[in-house]
């Protein structure tokens, strides 16, 4: 099943919670930790280069116009069922409630173009594309953590939308002004870069 339409079925059913953002501190309880970072294509996505086509009495397209959409898990691999996602617009700072459990980035994307037609009861026909980032990747979340940072996820991509290099950034300083902008005196994020998990393949 492919990402998208993992989630358009998931948020329809009310089977994954989706992290839009943080807007105060007591949001983030003894089970979660807030991730602070900022994803970044290069060049930028233009508004007319997205589309968005399908029934939609959710709304569910707001959580892929301008955002891009990472399913978390407590394994570094993709189920079907996993019921975490981070919805984080594009270019700017964002501020994410992550549960200590869900420590794994095991799929991401940016929806380019998705047009879903119904063609009975039952069945309908799904035409996507999407940017898809390199996974899985580990938080790096320790026991007393309330806030971390892991960095600018910096994705260059071809004319096919393609990822041709991938970086983390370290804007820790950017990064914390604009907390501080949102949080106040909060405590600092502690320096956390996003680590690449290398996946053992299974022998043939």
């Amino acid at each position: 099943m492919r990402l998208l339409f993992a989630l358009v079925s998931l948020l329809c059913a009310g089977c994954v919670a989706v992290s839009e953002g943080v807007g105060s501190m007591s949001e983030i309880d003894g089970d979660s930790v807030m991730v602070v970072g900022k994803i970044q294509i290069v060049p930028p996505i233009k508004p007319e280069e997205q589309s968005y086509k399908a029934n939609d009495p959710f709304n569910s397209k707001r959580h892929f116009l301008g955002r891009a959409v990472m399913f978390v898990s407590d394994k570094p691999e993709y189920q079907n069922h996993t019921g975490h996602a981070l919805n984080p617009a594009l270019e700017e700072t964002f501020f994410l409630k992550v549960p200590r459990s869900q420590r794994f980035m095991v799929k991401g994307s940016v929806t380019m173009s998705f047009a879903m037609r119904t063609t009975s009861p039952r069945t309908a026909t799904v035409d996507q594309t999407e940017l898809m980032f390199p996974s899985p990747a580990e938080f790096d979340m320790r026991p007393g953590d309330k806030v971390i940072y892991i960095g600018t996820l910096r994705m260059h991509r071809d004319e096919f939308h393609e990822v041709t290099k991938a970086e983390i950034r370290d804007d820790y300083e950017r990064a914390l002004a604009d907390y501080r902008k949102k949080f106040g005196s909060g405590p600092a994020p502690r320096k956390a870069l996003l680590k690449p998990v290398r996946v053992k393949q299974a022998a043939k």
